[in-house]
């Protein structure tokens, strides 16, 4: 019996293989869409959640200096703030001062040979009481403070570097790469073997270093900004009242005045630090799970759509089975075969799709698993939602399955599920187009827009060591491609973001009585530096060569915090600097805000000095260059050539490193792209086969119509009319939803494009299009049949 109800199943979807194929692809793709996001989003939420306190872990933030108000919180802290918090509140049961890993820079010698992006942690004693790391091997004398000689390394990476050797008493040299490797640094000793964390970690480590000794003068430990306080509270607090406490507690004179201090859960910072860089922003993973959804969803109104009107044109057949003896489970199971098939048939389409997309998936979301573990955890996922989709389809067929002959034979001219279904259809594919629009605008926008401040197309710049800068400089010069050189001196580069001084600033004329202080990033640049990056003058005049070291220009965020109305002329710094001239908000991160900036002119002197200090091994010193429109490629093989006579370090694209600051928003477009062409597909698909069975299930009323009088135009305009009523209803739903959700998006951006008419009226103006060209073309079919063939048929 159930061979036959797999030939009865294979028989409909091939009679209807245009709409079977249409519903197992988009099945396929929002079922593979859907899960590897949630798989991504559960990734994401297991950081850190394998302690066995966990649930207890906060990680603590105070403001930023340049932000007392705390709108903006990090989360560096002095050096004592951990024990101090310990001992002032007694919620506190462990707290712990941890020196992040920094994977670009760390690095390790081993036998000369270089290890690069080992991940190293300074921490002391208090570490191992927090968290679940355990001495295998060796003693503890890496966690005395100031004992630089000393390290722990972990179980993995010490197979790594050393295999089957045993690691206690080798000598390795960690250096940071930013600084360069010094021979004649300290080496540093294996004391101990510790058992590692696992990868999905804020703070994971290979290595384990002492913390700094503590200074003969306190006050010096409390103005060094750089560890993390990480405290574990007693089970059973109240997490609101403590906030309150700790947000209204001062830690007072000589420790720094550290106030307005704010927790999160050590297991939620992965997605909810802002700091924390990622391929892809957790929101945009969440929409990434919503858009796969919304396409199961689009499928499955579609294929039920479908489904229900051709149950309707089955209805006799059906009717004469129960005549013949059939039962309701019969018929039931005999239904239900052909949507188990077509989930079969779209779950491993989903698989073909996984195979192809697992390895750039994985590389996207950082996720370390295997093929088989994402087919394991996927199937879960998906399985869910075929339970529910089968909850539905089992639900409608309860409604039509006590259908008597009768009401067969007569059939309902009620089609409320039908329409529903169109308008569903609309509301997804209209909403998802219409973001995928915005998202696109607002891209070209930033991109050509001119209101970043400053020109990135067509730019470079080269990072080299050794002090022969003017002569690699010269060089460049000689290359076709490019057409203007900047020696920008070693001092600051916009793309990537410069290396600026920070410097407090307490007086300047016209100050409010508030006590407030402001923060400028102090940036060294030269006339020909800001001719090269286009940056735009608002006021005042640009700095030249002839001016003294204390003319100095600003940036809108700065003369604001100045409260300045008319800045040219004005002194700050115990009036040490005097305004020249005002230029633009420069905003090479579109998503944050500009900093208070302070341009000044970088005199021989400081120049020389930092020459002295940045020199040959430390920063190098930028050559920044133009090339012609569409050369980079070209240009940048000729550069390469040029690293055999020169140190240097590094090659930037400045449109690269753009790009990659939006590195999130262009991996959304790429999917709701994808996405947007799967639903209006579907969409569309939907149209014409819920037309074609429309006309199939009216073909005796057009007859009959034809017989008296009516016209071709006549019955497009009858069709046409219906659809376009659901066309209007779907965009009134989708249009105000659609805004609403990317008004609030384009609030993420300082910069953000307008959402203009015509982006509705064309949305409306396509669809319109596919209604009459889906509505004509099958109606025409209909209309050019003989009446009285129907007639007689029917």
């Amino acid at each position: 019996m159930f061979l036959h109800y797999l030939k009865i199943a294979f028989r409909n979807m091939r009679k209807y293989k245009n709409q079977t194929l249409v519903s197992v692809v988009g099945l396929a793709v929002g079922f593979t869409c859907f899960a590897l996001a949630t798989l991504w989003i559960r990734y994401e939420m297991t950081f850190d959640s394998f302690y066995k306190n966990a649930g207890q872990m906060y990680v603590v933030y105070r403001p930023r200096p340049s932000d007392p108000a705390g709108a903006s919180n990090y989360r560096r802290h002095p050096d004592p703030l951990a024990a101090y918090l310990k001992e002032t509140f007694p919620e506190i049961a462990n707290a712990t001062s941890l020196y992040p890993p920094i994977p670009s820079l760390d690095a390790v010698a081993v036998e000369d040979v270089e290890f690069f992006q080992i991940l190293i942690i300074s921490a002391d004693s208090s570490f191992f009481r927090m968290f679940d790391v355990k001495i295998l091997e060796g003693n503890s004398d890496f966690l005395i403070p100031g004992n630089y000689s000393k390290v722990a390394i972990t179980q993995e990476k010490a197979k790594q570097l050393f295999g089957n050797e045993n690691p206690i008493g080798r000598k390795i040299q960690l250096f940071d790469t930013y600084f360069g490797r010094d021979d004649n640094n300290l080496y540093q000793e294996i004391c101990a073997v510790v058992s590692g964390m696992p990868k999905q970690s804020n703070y994971p480590f290979e290595f384990i270093r002492p913390q700094s000794a503590p200074h003969p003068d306190p006050s010096v430990d409390w103005r060094a900004w750089m560890p993390h306080t990480i405290i574990e509270l007693f089970p059973g607090i109240n997490i609101e009242a403590f906030e309150k406490k700790l947000y209204e507690h001062n830690t007072g004179e000589g420790k720094a005045n550290i106030s307005r201090m704010t927790i999160k859960p050590l297991t939620k910072i992965r997605y909810t630090d802002p700091e924390i860089r990622r391929e892809v922003k957790f929101e945009y993973i969440s929409i990434f799970a919503l858009s796969g959804l919304l396409v199961v969803l689009c499928s499955l109104f579609n294929y039920l759509a479908l489904f229900v009107s051709r149950f309707r044109i089955r209805q006799k057949e059906l009717a004469l089975r129960v005549v013949c003896g059939a039962s309701d489970d019969s018929l039931l199971t005999m239904l239900s075969v052909e949507f188990l098939l077509t989930l079969l048939f779209s779950v491993l389409l989903g698989c073909i799709m996984t195979q192809w997309v697992h390895k750039p998936f994985l590389k996207m979301s950082e996720i370390q698993m295997n093929l088989p573990a994402i087919y394991s955890e996927m199937f879960v996922y998906i399985g869910s939602v075929i339970l529910v989709t089968l909850l539905v389809f089992w639900t409608i067929l309860f409604i039509f399955r006590r259908r008597t002959l009768n009401l067969s034979i007569r059939r309902s001219n009620k089609k409320i599920f039908r329409k529903v279904s169109v308008v569903a259809q609309l509301v997804i594919s209209i909403g998802i187009a219409f973001c995928t629009i915005i998202i696109m605008k607002q891209m070209y926008f930033l991109h050509h827009s001119g209101e970043l401040g400053f020109s990135f197309k067509n730019r470079g710049s080269v990072i080299v060591f050794g002090g022969n800068a003017d002569v690699l400089a010269h060089q460049l010069k000689l290359i076709p491609e490019i057409i203007e050189v900047v020696d920008a001196r070693g001092l600051t580069d916009l793309l990537p973001e410069g290396r600026g001084v920070k410097r407090e600033i307490s007086s300047w004329d016209d100050q409010f009585a508030d006590g407030k202080k402001i923060e400028l990033d102090m940036m060294y640049v030269s006339p020909e530096f800001i001719n090269f990056y286009d940056l735009q003058l608002l006021a005042g005049e640009m700095l030249t060569n002839a001016d003294p070291d204390s003319v100095v220009m600003l940036n809108e965020t700065a003369v604001r915090e100045f409260g300045w109305h008319d800045p040219v002329g004005k002194k700050f710094a115990d009036g040490r600097f005097t305004v020249k001239g005002v230029i633009k908000n420069v905003y090479n991160f579109p998503t944050i805000e500009a900093k208070p900036v302070c341009y000044l002119k970088p005199w021989p002197e400081r120049e020389s000095a930092m020459m002295r200090i940045r020199g040959t091994t430390m920063y190098g010193r930028s050559v920044l260059f133009k090339y012609h429109e569409g050369m980079w490629k070209s240009c940048i093989k000729k550069i390469e050539k040029l690293k055999n006579d020169f140190h240097i370090d590094a090659i930037y694209h400045a449109e690269e490193i753009f790009e990659d600051n939006l590195k999130s928003e262009n991996a959304l477009l790429k999917l709701l792209s994808f996405v947007s062409a799967i639903c209006v597909l579907i969409c569309v698909f939907g149209f014409v086969s819920l037309i074609s069975l429309t006309c199939e299930e009216r073909r005796k009323e057009i007859a009959i119509r034809k017989i008296n009088g009516a016209t071709a135009g006549d019955i497009l305009a009858m069709f046409a009319k219906e659809y376009f009523l659901l066309l209007i209803i779907g965009a009134a739903i989708a249009f105000p939803a659609g805004y609403l959700i990317m008004q609030r998006w384009l609030e993420n951006y300082v910069k953000q494009t307008t959402i203009p008419a015509w982006i509705y009226l064309s949305i409306i103006l396509v669809l319109a299009l596919v209604i009459v060209l889906c509505v004509g073309w099958r109606v025409y079919r209909a209309s050019v049949e003989n009446p009285a063939d129907v007639v007689k048929s029917e």
